[in-house]
């Protein structure tokens, strides 16, 4: 396990990549300086890790989200998920397309969020696998699912909101969220939508973010891992 420490910065190794705890210095400019010489000297020990980065009670708007997000980007590593006792940053992360949970928990980062109420299961009779959690909803920023199987959402995934399904993820609507299927490591888990635009896209261990240039005229499509990347194709 990787464990490194300064002053008011903590970096380990985790299930999931590298653990990056801030304290609660308050000077916000004297631990910014303090955690960026950190990250840059070592950058060459660090390079390639995704991180999830704890702040706590610490409020971070969108804009210093993105500092931090470039800073990793800068030194070769990727900024996934934010864990923040604070509901206003655990959204300015949602609205980055970071994760506010990890893969396996039905509750955020920090605990401070509830498990979903698992409606009614379907059955193979309704043409759906048995094991597979159905929502006939349109899911709003903030909110999050889990699911240990296959979701399947009748209505739109807005952006901000979460899904997160140890199988697969089908949308009969825009997916404009945060979405992981195989969240457990099933590389042959996939997303499918009639609009596939999310603000991040993982499928078990692999990550993709939607461009933000122009879309042409949305087309079904179905996300999945071939040669160790994510691709998407028309879905039928």
């Amino acid at each position: 396990m990787v464990e490194n420490a300064t002053h008011h910065t903590t970096i380990k190794g985790i299930r999931d990549g590298l653990l990056v705890t801030l304290s609660s210095l308050p000077d916000e400019a004297a631990l910014w300086a303090e955690f960026s010489a950190e990250v840059t000297a070592k950058r060459d020990f660090l390079r390639g890790s995704r991180v999830v980065l704890e702040v706590g009670g610490r409020t971070l708007t969108y804009e210093r989200l993105v500092a931090y997000q470039e800073l990793f980007a800068n030194n070769g590593m990727v900024l996934w998920a934010v864990l923040s006792s604070r509901e206003t940053t655990r959204e300015a992360a949602r609205n980055l397309g970071l994760a506010t949970r990890l893969p396996g928990s039905m509750m955020d980062l920090q605990g401070n969020g509830r498990p979903e109420p698992a409606p009614a299961r379907p059955s193979e009779a309704d043409g759906l696998p048995a094991n597979a959690l159905l929502l006939k909803e349109t899911l709003r920023s903030g909110r999050a699912i889990y699911y240990e199987g296959d979701i399947v959402i009748f209505g739109d995934v807005n952006p901000g909101a979460e899904v997160v399904a140890q199988g697969d993820v089908l949308v009969w609507g825009k997916l404009r969220g945060l979405v992981h299927a195989g969240a457990l490591g099933n590389r042959a888990a996939k997303v499918c939508a009639l609009d596939l635009s999310p603000t991040q896209l993982r499928i078990a261990d692999q990550i993709t973010i939607t461009p933000k240039s122009g879309r042409r005229t949305p087309v079904p499509e179905m996300a999945m891992i071939r040669d160790n990347q994510i691709i998407a194709e028309a879905w039928k």
